[in-house]
């Protein structure tokens, strides 16, 4: 049975990957301005790859999962 406690324990294990990633990212791109390419790349991809699926489930379910969310406020920038 699907709960809402699987949904926060993925979340936070897929936070703290993200965090991770964010730091590699960085310490990555501090090496070479090569390496600031290849990380734009990859994040790119991700972040394409990962709201390319939530439309593409969005559309299949017919239920927009990202309707609802108010992106002011989280603050992102």
């Amino acid at each position: 049975m699907v709960t809402m406690e699987i949904l926060q324990e993925k979340v936070a294990g897929i936070t703290k990957g993200l965090r991770e990633a964010v730091d590699i990212s960085i310490e990555l791109r501090a090496q070479s301005p090569q390496n600031k390419t290849e990380v734009v790349k990859i994040w790119e991809e991700f972040l394409g790859g990962f709201f390319g699926y939530i439309k593409q489930r969005s559309r299949e379910s017919k239920d927009n999962l990202l309707a609802g969310i108010a992106w002011t406020r989280m603050k992102l920038f």
